[in-house]
């Protein structure tokens, strides 16, 4: 979609876009239109790239650092929840509403995966969502912040590798407001993530900073 495009649609002086839906997303990948596990995502309506670069790269490039955090985040979180009531989803799908369904980098989902069937979790079951954010560290502060907080997912963790700190966001406002409470955590600081009624799980900013 060309930038030209959207400039048309922000003022009003073109039709107006027509949105996918959920059905319609999922029925593209059942049809080979789009490949299951393609770095897509849907959010409000509209097919995007998930942004997994670091500073530079291509838009389809898995930057070494964000990977490497993400596979450290994965390690302490697969640990933590082990012979919990939950389950750790690495950027699996979460359906928010009828046209929003983010792949966030990992997710703390109440339950067991056999829970859900075929089924995708939906917002309600999500106890914790983790995004590792570079270049993507403007959208998962606006569009992504404001997608899970309107879906009422209560805590919100961003791995800010940019400024090289930790961002909590708790107390979801809905209707477009985001999160009411922000903390920040610097290297050497130690955070404690209240996961829902599961315990607290603490996390150093060493180990992924």
């Amino acid at each position: 979609m060309s930038t030209d495009l959207l400039d048309d649609v922000r003022d009003g002086v073109c039709l107006t876009l027509a949105p996918l839906n959920i059905n319609q997303y999922h029925q593209m990948i059942r049809d080979g239109i789009l490949h299951d596990g393609e770095p897509i995502e849907l959010i409000q309506g509209t097919l995007v790239y998930k942004d997994r670069r670091d500073k530079t790269g291509g838009i389809m490039t898995h930057g070494s650092r964000h990977l490497k955090t993400l596979n450290k985040l994965t390690a302490i979180l697969s640990r933590w929840i082990a012979d919990r009531s939950a389950f750790l989803q690495v950027q699996g799908p979460v359906t928010l509403n009828d046209q929003c369904e983010p792949e966030p980098d990992c997710s703390l989902i109440v339950g067991k995966p056999d829970d859900f069937g075929d089924a995708v979790p939906t917002a309600s079951s999500v106890l914790v969502a983790f995004e590792v954010a570079d270049s993507s560290l403007r959208t998962d502060r606006r569009t992504k912040m404001r997608l899970y907080a309107d879906a009422s997912i209560p805590t919100y963790v961003i791995v800010n590798l940019k400024d090289n700190l930790i961002e909590v966001h708790t107390n979801p406002s809905p209707a477009g407001s985001g999160y009411v409470t922000r903390t920040e955590y610097l290297p050497g600081d130690t955070l404690n993530i209240m996961v829902g009624t599961i315990g607290v799980m603490p996390l150093t900013v060493n180990d992924l900073i």
